[in-house]
């Protein structure tokens, strides 16, 4: 977890963490010399962490710094359905016998 810390946050002293611990009422204050950060969660949600221990500590808890796009399982199903209906569609185009078009 370390090495995922320092590579989101960067460098700082992961003893502060620890300090922290589960305490939901603690306030984190920004650091005007800590560039702004992008966090996401498993669910997509963003946050933007000021200082670098607020960034370790949410990096600690499972965020990351990129959103990956965990897989839709109604979305790709959806995809998919559509990709064979057309298939389908071109192929009874194709393979149509040429007398059924005349009267």
């Amino acid at each position: 977890m370390d090495e995922k810390i320092y590579s989101i946050c960067g460098d700082g002293d992961l003893s502060l963490i620890k300090e922290i611990g589960n305490n939901p009422n603690y306030v984190f204050e920004n650091d005007s010399n800590f560039t702004t950060l992008k966090l996401f969660n498993e669910s997509g949600t963003v946050i933007n962490v000021n200082s670098w221990i607020e960034c370790a500590n949410y990096v600690n808890g499972g965020w990351l710094s990129n959103n990956l796009d965990f897989i839709n399982g109604e979305k790709t199903l959806f995809i998919i359905g559509c990709i064979f209906f057309i298939l389908y569609k071109i192929t009874n185009i194709i393979l149509k016998p040429s007398g059924q078009n005349k009267l």
